[in-house]
């Protein structure tokens, strides 16, 4: 079939997303979820490899392990490593396998232009091309960001057509994916699950919703920035202080990670001196958090000394 659609592709294993996974600090629960889910997902032979081992006269609660919706929402701030894991797990998920895994982004255009009915065939095309690789590969993973352009709920949508018939192909598409028992898991990421289909809500098998980093979290992302330089605990101490919300806004892990980091060590390279504890503190006093998309009560932090 041929179509100005491309989705972008990757290969699993592979080092660049190992280092990304890896890199995730602070999300280790949500990194094991997913991981446990997908695995289930896509192959079931483990689950009966399970139950014959430690329920061989039946079980009948495994049922809920077994034939369910291939969908898994990723939801909540920016910033805060949706993307980034949903685009990485694919190697440790290969390694878990011991076979190649395959991944398809659907690109920011997937939309089309607007003309009647291109939403809900570029929809078809997305998951048609997704399906043959995963034919060809084995294993695969069909990843789409910013998943509420795709599938903003219906009653939202002053009655467009266009829009409707897309989450109504949208749903189809997955409902396809369970019946046929097709090794290929839809990850989709929204910063505002609020305002997808209910329809869409409720094929989740599971749905990882991701806050900014509360004083635990903010510890590890500020251990591993300072891996490698001379630090005490108070060091560190003082730093996830330091980085608590400002004006109700909490830093995000990108804030953290990127932003800062980023900072600090252009500032200790331009002064051409050692990288540690107090040009973080130097450079944390020069940005501020990254604003809030969702309601400012949903992401409070809390346990904050």
């Amino acid at each position: 079939m041929n179509s100005s659609l491309r989705l972008f592709e990757h290969s699993h294993p592979s080092k660049e997303a190992a280092a990304r996974y890896e890199a995730l600090v602070g999300l280790e629960v949500h990194q094991q979820m997913l991981l446990d889910e997908l695995t289930l997902l896509l192959d079931h032979k483990r689950v009966d490899k399970w139950l014959k081992k430690h329920h061989p006269k039946g079980l009948p609660a495994a049922n809920a392990l077994v034939g369910g919706s291939p969908l898994i929402l990723l939801s909540g701030e920016v910033g805060c490593g949706k993307t980034a894991l949903a685009t990485s797990v694919g190697t440790p998920l290969a390694r878990v396998l011991e076979h190649k895994v395959v991944s398809v982004e659907t690109p920011s255009d997937i939309r089309g232009r607007g003309l009647v009915g291109e939403l809900s065939t570029r929809i078809t095309e997305a998951f048609e091309q997704a399906l043959a690789r995963v034919k060809a590969v084995g294993y695969g993973l069909l990843i789409i960001d910013e998943a509420d352009d795709l599938a903003t709920a219906r009653e939202q949508m002053q009655a467009h057509h266009e829009d409707r018939a897309g989450v109504n192909v949208l749903v189809k598409q997955i409902d396809r994916i369970a019946r046929e028992k097709v090794p290929l898991a839809v990850l989709m990421i929204t910063n505002r699950a609020s305002a997808l289909d209910p329809a869409v809500i409720r094929r989740a098998s599971l749905h990882l919703r991701f806050d900014r980093p509360n004083a635990t979290q903010r510890r590890a992302v500020m251990e591993r920035l300072l891996d490698g330089t001379e630090y005490t605990d108070e060091d560190v101490g003082g730093l996830v202080r330091a980085t608590r919300a400002r004006n109700g806004v909490p830093f995000s892990f990108s804030d953290l990670n990127v932003r800062l980091a980023r900072r600090a060590l252009r500032r200790a390279w331009h002064d051409n001196h050692a990288f540690g504890p107090k040009v973080l503190r130097e450079s944390l006093a020069e940005i501020d958090p990254s604003p809030l998309v969702g309601s400012p009560a949903d992401d409070e932090e809390s346990g904050d000394a």
